[in-house]
């Protein structure tokens, strides 16, 4: 069974954290957090779009050059995917800046309910508590056992895991 201390190191939370998620309140220490999350997937997410808007770029170039129709659905598939990835990155940093700008807290509690996905060769880690799932990585996952009673804040709008505690 895992210790409070573990999941505070896991989480990267502090009792001072914890005491503001209880309040129903993000810590000024986590709000700075969402933001570097909020900067980082920003800059991923215009990397890709960058790469996939290049390489739509040259593939329609090359194709309209040979008059290649096949060329051509590819360079609009590559532009569909770089317009749907660019969605998702605006809907993410939306839910962010939601959060930050709300500062407020959703806590879940009761008993943990641990299942493992597989999505291809991915292995997705959920512990469901609630009636509601969150995503958590194998660590985590790993720390809180089995059926245990546990206290879960989050993030409202972005379902980001802030901090955790055994009840």
């Amino acid at each position: 069974m895992s210790s409070a201390p573990d999941l505070m190191r896991l989480l990267d939370f502090t009792p001072d954290d914890l005491q503001a998620n209880r309040a129903g309140k993000l810590s000024p220490r986590q709000a700075a957090r969402l933001v570097r999350i909020r900067r980082r997937s920003t800059l991923v997410s215009a990397g890709i779009m960058v790469v996939i808007g290049l390489a739509a770029t040259v593939v329609m170039f090359l194709a309209q050059r040979d008059n290649s129709v096949i060329g051509l659905l590819v360079g609009i598939t590559l532009t569909i995917i770089n317009a749907i990835v660019m969605a998702r990155a605006v809907q993410n940093w939306l839910r962010l800046a939601d959060d930050l700008r709300r500062g407020a807290v959703e806590t879940l509690s009761g008993g943990v309910q641990r299942t493992v996905r597989v999505i291809g060769r991915a292995l997705i880690y959920v512990l469901k508590i609630d009636q509601r799932e969150v995503v958590v990585p194998k660590a985590v996952f790993n720390a809180v056992p089995e059926g245990a009673r546990y206290r879960l804040f989050r993030a409202q709008r972005s379902g980001t895991l802030l901090a955790a505690e055994p009840v």
